[in-house]
Parts: C-alpha cells; sequence; structure tokens
C-alpha cells in the first residue's frame, strides 16, 4: 500500500491488504435492494449489480425477490467462470461459478418466469473478445455485452498475471511511472479504435448472415450447440 492509497482506503501505508470478499453496507437481497434504493436516490443514475451466478437457484431467488418487492437493479452484469481478473487468486478466476454460456440462458430463463425481464438489462461479460462470441451472448440472452480483456490486450497487455504487483511490465496496470512509460497513449489509441471498430463490422456481418439487420435481433434459434460427439442440439 502506498501512502496515497493506504489514505484512501484508511489502512496502514507499505503493509499488504487483501481486499474483502464480502460488502459491509448488504449481506443479502432485502439489504442490498435497500442499498440500490439509496444510490439511485441520490446520484439520480441507474444502478446495477455484478455477478456470477453457481446454479439456477442462484437465479430465481434474484429474479422472485424483484417479483415481491418491485425493486431491483437497473441492469445486471452477468460474469461468467472464465472471466475475472488477473489480480485475483488463481482458483477463483478459473472455479468459481458457471461459464457465461449456461448462466445467461439460466438468468434470462428466471427472469421470464418470474415477470420482471422488462425491468432489467442483461449486460454479458467473460472472454467476448470477438464478433462470433458476443453474437451468441446476445442470442442466449444478454440485452448487451462488455468488454475488458480485449480492449487490454489491444492496449497492450500481455497477460503476464502480475496487476497485483504493480509491476506490469507493459505498463498498462501499474502506478510505477518508469514502467508506464510501456503504455504510449498516441500509439495505443489508434489500436484500440480499430479493435472496436472491427468488432463492431464483424458483428453486423454475423447478424446479416443470419438475416438480421440488427445484432439486437439475435434470439436463442439462431445458435445451435454442437456436443463432444458431434451431435446437435439446439439452444433452449
Amino acid at each position: 500500500m502506498t501512502e496515497e492509497i493506504a489514505k484512501i482506503r484508511n489502512v496502514v501505508p507499505y503493509t499488504t491488504i487483501n481486499s474483502p470478499n464480502r460488502f459491509r453496507q448488504f449481506s443479502d437481497y432485502p439489504t442490498l435492494f435497500d442499498f440500490i434504493e439509496q444510490i439511485r436516490d441520490r446520484g439520480g443514475k441507474p444502478v446495477g449489480i455484478k455477478i456470477v451466478i453457481g446454479g439456477k437457484e442462484d437465479a430465481e431467488e434474484l429474479a422472485s425477490f424483484m417479483q415481491e418487492t418491485g425493486k431491483g437493479p437497473d441492469f445486471i452484469s452477468l460474469d461468467g467462470a472464465e472471466g475475472g481478473s488477473g489480480a485475483t487468486y488463481q482458483d477463483l478466476a478459473d472455479s468459481v461459478g458457471l461459464p457465461l454460456k449456461s448462466a445467461l440462458i439460466l438468468l434470462d430463463d428466471a427472469l421470464r418466469k418470474y415477470e420482471v425481464r422488462d425491468q432489467v438489462k442483461i449486460i454479458a461479460s467473460g472472454k467476448i473478445t470477438t464478433p462470433d462470441k458476443a453474437a451468441i451472448a446476445l442470442a442466449m440472452g444478454a440485452d448487451l455485452v462488455q468488454v475488458a480483456r480485449g480492449f487490454m490486450i489491444s492496449v497492450g497487455c500481455i497477460m503476464a498475471e502480475r496487476c497485483h504487483t504493480n509491476e506490469c511490465p507493459a505498463g498498462v496496470a501499474t502506478t510505477d511511472k518508469n514502467l508506464q512509460r510501456g503504455l504510449v497513449v498516441e500509439e495505443k489509441k489508434f489500436r484500440v479504435t480499430n479493435y472496436i471498430l472491427t468488432m463492431r463490422e464483424g458483428l453486423f456481418r454475423i447478424a446479416a448472415a443470419a438475416g438480421l439487420d440488427s445484432p439486437t435481433k439475435f434470439e436463442r434459434h439462431h445458435v445451435v450447440y454442437k456436443d463432444e460427439r458431434g451431435r446437435v442440439f439446439p439452444v433452449e
């Protein structure tokens, strides 16, 4: 902890501090929803939550409480087990939660079952780096997608997994002035621009191949699943 960060977090400087894995502001859905209401009232902006789903019961508990109270987030950023931060523990990054494709269907189904789907937007997150992956996520229930890894790579991330050490060799995830020199903004801004424009073009190209005039019109019947034996199934 540098002195600046320690002051912000109200901790002892130059010590190692693990981020807590719980929030003191809430501990269950009632207190979470109350906290969302407080932020929305004070900020006047849409408020969302980011979650990883571990099973069908998780999605249904959230959706049923939204129906019961008439409250809830304006959007849900749904991450998959394949997502995660290079700053977390390896076992948490690789093994906790369902993959995005499975989680999307469970969450979308639960929200529709409890008739609250129109109250919330689903944002899909989790290694969505190419147009085809974005198209699949939209078809499986997402309203939109968010990209992190793709932008990180386009700006120069080499996935050294040193984010938490402040020693990122590419200069992307560090406050070290010498290492930051590796991130040349005047050069990388064009790479980032090219990435998102190419991503968008490819997504519309896939939509056109499916006979659609917009990627927002993808539905589940546009996706099929092939198992390890080569058998093909519709996504339901």
